[in-house]
């Protein structure tokens, strides 16, 4: 009387089997009805998409034509104002720039523009002070620069002449004497 676990479900399956082969079959078959109906209606239906499509195309194009120059003033509006912003960044970029530069070579004792030109002042305010002086005569210069070069020279301490290197050899004029 009571049935096993395995009969019911073996029923179960073979129940399940069926409606899922049954809708399959259904599925497939609407499948093909699509099909064949989209043949006998597809070329009256592709004419008709044709046709709508052209008038949307004419409608945005005449849409389009009116709102041409408001897009163009506001998209030039647009680029001036980002062309400002780029300008402005690119500026505040070589501050830094210029700020951070300055402060390494302040770091490393270099003097500023402006320490520079304030010694440069106080330079020529020094040498405006000075009495002008005559220039240097030039003739005197060749002759001690001749007398420099016939003074023979010597070592330091050495009244002799020259010290020879131990080890060295006598120059062959010298060997006999």
């Amino acid at each position: 009387m009571t049935a096993t676990l395995k009969e019911v479900m073996g029923a179960e399956t073979a129940a399940l089997v069926d409606a899922v082969a049954a809708s399959a079959q259904e599925i497939w078959q609407a499948g093909l009805g699509a099909f064949a109906r989209a043949q006998e209606d597809g070329g009256e239906l592709f004419g008709t998409l044709v046709r709508d499509g052209a008038q949307l195309h004419q409608l945005t194009q005449e849409l389009a034509q009116d709102k041409v120059p408001d897009v163009v003033a506001k998209l030039g509006r647009l680029a001036e104002q980002v062309g400002r912003q780029a300008t402005g960044s690119w500026d505040t970029i070589g501050k830094i720039f210029e700020d951070r530069v300055s402060r390494s070579l302040r770091s490393l004792g270099v003097p500023s523009r402006d320490e520079v030109d304030a010694l440069r002042r106080e330079v020529e305010a020094l040498r405006a002070a000075l009495p002008e002086r005559p220039p240097p005569a030039r003739a005197s210069a060749p002759k001690a620069k001749a007398a420099a070069k016939q003074a023979p020279k010597q070592r330091a301490g050495s009244a002799k002449g020259p010290v020879k290197a131990k080890g060295a050899q006598a120059h062959p004029s010298r060997r006999g004497v």
